[in-house]
């Protein structure tokens, strides 16, 4: 009797038991997630498809029946955990004899007791399209070699350093309410409560769910070397593609995971320059992602930490080249913001940029707005809404463009964070896609819309736009608030933030039409959310660190160009129901035409810094203001009636 070969180079101590009766792959997987025969040793015969032995890998091979059964719910191929196989090889059809066993969920043969190589066999991939029909399809094709024939996109990095594994899918996979409103069946609807369209947010959370698998290194090794899938520039950027994957399918960590067979073709994403927006006039908003210099805290963890962490944020504010930037998330001191105002002014020359700030009680982070005085001027007092709703201020300056004229005012934004630490009542997870503290995140925006609202009427100044870190993707009750305000959403992108495997717009720049009508352009660069975390500035992180902009935060920048000659130049008298105001005579005549003043009535008038110009008492039906001794300029005022609410506009003065 001729003897079948016996695979060279088994390691010593491994023998051949005696013939006993198979038990096929696929009746070892079985229908269901786990094994019937778990515990008990089995012998089976498959053809090997890949191969990961060695320190630091799987420490086994895959095998695989490919006539097992006709039965589509059971799988045709199993994992073998045998780290001293020897010399095994892809394409080997072996008879194995081994315990089975659930390894965090993986049907698998373990402690092998006999292993014989019959001959040679081959396993065409099975071929797979994502999504796949239903997330417990996953399950049949366990152990299983399979080939994706359509252009997968990394729309996950968060592991590459850690575990050597990134997410693909058929495409970048977005927020459902980055596109979908929870309340409007058309999404660009303004309605901001009701759940009457939240099921077509759950649908879509359900299709990405069904749409994404993860690439995993084939390794064990936590921090791998070298990392896989590395790119010409030392990263792997989301939007990434690969192209007819091949690779074994297996499950650990409560996930589905894919090893590649063979090389892995993959087209790296590029680094993208900064956008091109035109104009002469560029403002942005920047989360800068906690710049704290007091060390240890919620930023840098010490000197060498901030050290980097401020040159790459000074790398991407010198890359954006702003005129004014509305910059979210520094620390709530005087010393955080002037440490990089210094820094960006060590880079682009002394007093480039100046800061207008206001100091708020408490911890936390603070917003400033940093601006270049070469080109802008501040021409009203810096205004600042703080009220129980926030949690902290928001700020409005008014701007004058040195060259032209032109006025307009520039609003910071920082809403509630969707983070659900001391949630309560209408503050908790709705299950419609917004997450927690959607509720107080739609009151900031009411009165932010109605506070924007003021201090256009009060400056006269049409203009503005509101740069910032909304926290709420495009379609989301926030931003519905500020839609039906008249407020317009400039096309920055489709998404500034990356936050498990799904992508969205948290960071807007919203404007008045008279300052959309300026614009040139507008868009996010996208240095931060399509990198690795793992390039950031933190200390387990400086053997890939690189001083330069990319992953300087977790929010991307948006950037706005506008054309200062399409800005408006002068101000908007005041008109109001039931009042009439003029000069006449050297006065500044404001006329009530439907009553008298009640007794009481005080008017104030202030500057555009906000200084007191003056302030008298009212009586009668009209108020007359001699402006002789003021100077030529924009002036609001505020009548203060007992029991009436006040009344508030601003005049143009020009002294006869």
């Amino acid at each position: 009797m001729k003897h079948l070969p016996v695979l060279a180079g088994i390691v010593a101590g491994l023998f051949v038991h005696q013939a006993q009766a198979q038990v096929p792959i696929c009746t070892i997987q079985g229908s269901s997630n786990a094994s019937a025969y778990e515990g008990q040793v089995v012998t089976t015969t498959g053809v090997v498809t890949a191969v990961f032995l060695g320190s630091g890998t799987l420490g086994g091979y895959f095998l695989e029946d490919p006539t097992c059964d006709s039965n589509p719910a059971t799988s045709n191929g199993i994992f073998v955990y045998h780290p001293t196989a020897g010399s095994i090889a892809v394409g080997q059809r072996v008879q194995v004899t081994g315990e089975v066993d659930e390894f965090q969920g993986l049907t698998e043969l373990r402690n092998v007791s006999s292993l014989q190589v019959l001959g040679l066999g081959t396993v065409t991939p099975t071929v797979l399209q994502l999504p796949v029909a239903s997330l417990t399809d996953w399950e049949r094709y366990e152990g299983m070699v399979l080939q994706f024939p359509q252009t997968l996109v990394v729309t996950d990095n968060s592991d590459w350093a850690q575990y050597g594994e990134v997410a693909l899918a058929p495409e970048r996979l977005m927020h459902p309410t980055n596109a979908i409103d929870p309340n409007d069946a058309v999404a660009d609807g303004t309605t901001s409560t009701g759940f009457g369209n939240v099921a077509a947010v759950t649908t879509a959370a359900t299709t990405n769910a069904r749409s994404v698998v993860r690439l995993d290194d084939g390794r064990t090794d936590n921090f791998p070397e070298p990392l896989p899938l590395t790119g010409p520039e030392g990263t792997i950027r989301v939007g990434s593609t690969i192209t007819g994957l091949t690779a074994v399918l297996t499950y650990t960590f409560s996930n589905y995971r894919l090893h590649a067979v063979g090389a892995v073709p993959v087209v790296h994403a590029l680094r993208p320059a900064v956008p091109e927006v035109g104009g002469d006039i560029r403002v942005a908003g920047f989360n800068v992602l906690n710049y704290w210099t007091t060390l240890g805290e919620w930023g840098a963890g010490d000197s060498g930490e901030l050290q980097r962490q401020r040159t790459k944020l000074v790398a991407a504010l010198q890359g954006l080249n702003a005129d004014a930037f509305a910059l979210c998330e520094l620390e709530n001191n005087d010393v955080a913001w002037a440490d990089l105002l210094n820094a960006l002014n060590n880079a682009v020359g002394s007093g480039a940029y100046a800061c207008l700030e206001v100091d708020a009680s408490g911890g936390g982070t603070k917003t400033v707005i940093f601006y270049r005085p070469a080109v802008l001027t501040p021409v009203t007092q810096l205004y600042s809404l703080y009220t129980s709703t926030f949690q902290r201020p928001h700020l409005t300056q008014g701007f004058q463009v040195n060259a032209t004229g032109a006025r307009f005012l520039l609003s910071t934004v920082h809403l509630r964070s969707k983070l659900c630490d001391g949630a309560s009542g209408s503050n908790t997870d709705q299950g419609d896609g917004q997450s927690c503290f959607n509720g107080q995140r739609r009151t900031q925006a009411a009165e932010l819309a109605a506070h924007w609202a003021q201090l256009r009427q009060l400056t006269g100044i049409a203009a503005q736009v509101m740069l910032g870190d909304y926290n709420a993707y495009t379609e989301e009750d926030p931003l519905d608030v500020l839609r039906a305000a008249g407020l317009q959403r400039l096309a920055t992108g489709s998404y500034t933030y990356g936050f498990q495997q799904a992508f969205g717009a948290l960071d807007h720049a919203f404007a008045t039409p008279a300052f959309a009508a300026a614009v040139t352009g507008a868009a996010s660069w996208a240095i931060n959310s399509d990198e690795p975390e793992a390039l950031d500035y933190a200390a387990e992180n400086l053997s890939r660190y690189q001083p330069n902009a990319f992953r300087s935060s977790d929010h991307d920048p948006v950037l706005v160009g506008l054309s200062a000659a399409q800005l408006p130049v002068g101000v908007e008298e005041a008109a109001m129901s039931g009042v009439q105001i003029f000069q006449q005579d050297g006065h500044l005549v404001i006329r009530r035409t439907e009553g008298s003043w009640p007794a009481g009535t005080r008017l104030v008038l202030h500057d555009t810094s906000g200084r007191l110009a003056l302030q008298q008492s009212v009586s009668g039906t009209e108020v007359r203001v001699v402006v002789h001794h003021l100077v030529d300029g924009v002036y609001g005022w505020q009548l203060i009636a007992p029991g009436l609410a006040p009344l508030a506009g601003r005049s143009v003065v020009q002294r006869p």
